[in-house]
């Protein structure tokens, strides 16, 4: 029976809990949902409920309107510029894993942002410093939230190919940001706050042993992506393990080379 429990536990099958709330944090039925929602009291991941200020365009956009270029290249400035901002402000609070805007317009998700941070104390410190904070004129609705996984939480027909529901579907519609800021925004904050590389996380043979296999997970993936392909929004097989210390430092010190050498460009 506990077996039964936890294999259904989060998903369509389960009649307790919201499969919803668990897989992105928000539902449409709010606190009248007849199943559970199940709040964290500690996690890695805030959710800012409806902290992007969406462009007439960026919506436009986003419901399948009739756009342009201009259109699409004013709604791409407000979001990037949006991005670099809020990343960098949270990065003050500690060292970044993710962080995804999302397209959807449905009441409960439209505008949301999910900042992943690599450890707790740091998402702990990024709710307590937010708290009573504004931004655009509004208040920062931040909050724990289940969402470890972005992957999963994400509309997989919408990154692939297109989502029939539109904009009004309840899985993640993450907007698309080029790799290039996506490089430099990291690159700012470990320039910003050179005591994150030298963070560890954690000790132990069985760590080691983890990391090994994320390792082998991670160039199996990539074997798989260069035959077929990239996801719509630009990932070209990045693994969604965590990196170790050393491993940050190589992959900019990588970054800086091709940046200096200018070779190699970088594919938005």
């Amino acid at each position: 029976m506990a077996e039964q429990l936890a294999r259904i536990f989060g998903t369509e099958e389960d009649r307790v809990n919201c499969p919803f709330y668990f897989k992105i944090g928000a539902c449409r039925n709010g606190d009248q949902c007849n199943r559970l929602h199940n709040r964290p009291t500690m996690s890695q991941t805030l959710l800012l409920s409806h902290m992007y200020p969406n462009t007439p365009e960026s919506l436009a956009l986003a419901n399948d309107e009739p756009w342009d270029d201009d259109m699409y290249d004013r709604a791409q400035q407000h979001l990037e510029a949006f991005y670099v901002e809020v990343f960098l402000e949270l990065a003050n609070y500690g060292e970044i894993e993710d962080l995804v805007v999302v397209d959807n317009l449905c009441d409960h998700m439209i505008g949301n942002v999910y900042v992943k941070y690599y450890h707790e104390e740091d998402a702990e410190r990024a709710l307590m410093k937010l708290t009573g904070r504004f931004y655009s004129g509004k208040l920062i609705q931040a909050e724990y939230t289940t969402v470890s996984d972005f992957r999963e939480a994400r509309c997989r027909a919408f990154h692939e190919t297109r989502c029939n529901r539109g904009a009004y579907c309840n899985f993640m519609h993450i907007k698309h940001i080029p790799r290039a800021i996506k490089r430099r925004v990291v690159r700012e904050m470990y320039d910003d706050h050179p005591e994150y590389l030298g963070q560890t996380r954690g000790a132990g043979k069985k760590e080691g042993k983890d990391r090994k296999k994320d390792r082998s997970r991670s160039r199996r993936g990539k074997e798989k992506k260069d035959k077929g392909g990239r996801d719509r929004d630009g990932d070209d097989g990045a693994s969604a393990a965590r990196q170790t210390s050393e491993e940050r430092r190589a992959m900019i010190a990588s970054w800086n080379q091709e940046k200096d050498g200018g070779g190699g460009g970088v594919v938005a």
